[in-house]
């Protein structure tokens, strides 16, 4: 069983509420409650982000791309959230490919179907346009593992999730997408199943604008933060198909019509020591 960290004072600054976070995660522990007074806005909480980006050791190897739900809209004004993706849990699995992934067990624990765009060349700084941007992307399809120490994170909302690493654990980067139908997402399907049975199903029209269109709204995103995307990068764009729970033992498959497909086999994140001996 993963041990639960007893209630921490309720720091309020930025730079201690993300070394809790990494702490818990690096750990494995499970956390009671949020670490800290909850970021009330999306300054605060992407001021806890970047401390996160600053504490963690791991090296960066994208971002996440998430809405942000109608409920919260009116005190997180944003119509999406972002958050970071580590080089050590990024996979590229082939048709018919198979990976194992790894979550916080008594934390949140889920995996989601998504297209994943993967970055051909540096983006420009100043280039925001969907369209135009899709010249320097090509585009997979993928699944999220969305796992964090904080069993509530989502009904914390968006400043919780922007603070816990975008409530990150894994990138699954399937076949690329051949031919791209630009606008016509509703084209491009979706499907999950859990332990063999259908989860959801859905589309890449799922994602507000389509996928280019989030990858836009991180570039912006990024810009006012001092940063950018640059070659290799790789960009979850969003769920299609909803939020599946999932556990240690769990299995997932992924179909993605016309396509390809794979499996993700789900096992217990292990503490960051006992993973490199």
């Amino acid at each position: 069983m993963p041990s639960v960290l007893s209630a921490p004072p309720r720091e309020s600054s930025a730079p201690s509420i993300a070394q809790a976070l990494v702490a818990a995660r690096a750990e494995t522990r499970v956390l009671p409650d949020f670490p800290g007074v909850l970021p009330a806005d999306l300054a605060s909480a992407y001021a806890v982000q970047d401390d996160v980006l600053r504490l963690t050791p791991r090296r960066l190897a994208g971002w996440k791309v998430a809405g942000i739900s109608p409920a919260f809209r009116a005190q997180y004004d944003a119509e999406r959230l972002v958050g970071p993706v580590f080089a050590d849990v990024v996979q590229q699995v082939p048709d018919g490919g198979e990976a194992l992934v790894a979550v916080h067990v008594g934390g949140f624990c889920a995996v989601e179907a998504e297209f994943v765009v993967r970055l051909l060349a540096d983006l420009p700084a100043d280039l925001f346009d969907p369209v135009t941007l899709a010249r320097y992307c090509a585009l997979h399809v993928g699944s999220e593992v969305a796992s964090s120490p904080l069993p509530t994170i989502n009904d914390l909302g968006p400043g919780a999730v922007i603070a816990d690493h975008g409530n990150n654990a894994g990138a699954i980067l399937g076949p690329e997408i051949v031919a791209v139908p630009h606008g016509r997402w509703e084209s491009l399907v979706s499907r999950c199943f859990i332990d063999g049975d259908l989860a959801g199903e859905g589309h890449a029209g799922r994602v507000a604008g389509g996928p280019f269109a989030a990858v836009a709204f991180l570039a912006r995103q990024l810009a006012s933060r001092g940063r950018g995307l640059r070659a290799g990068d790789i960009v979850l764009t969003g769920m299609t198909t909803g939020i599946h729970a999932v556990t240690a033992g769990s299995r997932a498959h992924f179909d993605f019509p016309g396509v390809g497909g794979f499996d993700l086999s789900v096992t217990a994140r292990l503490p960051e020591r006992a993973e490199e001996t």
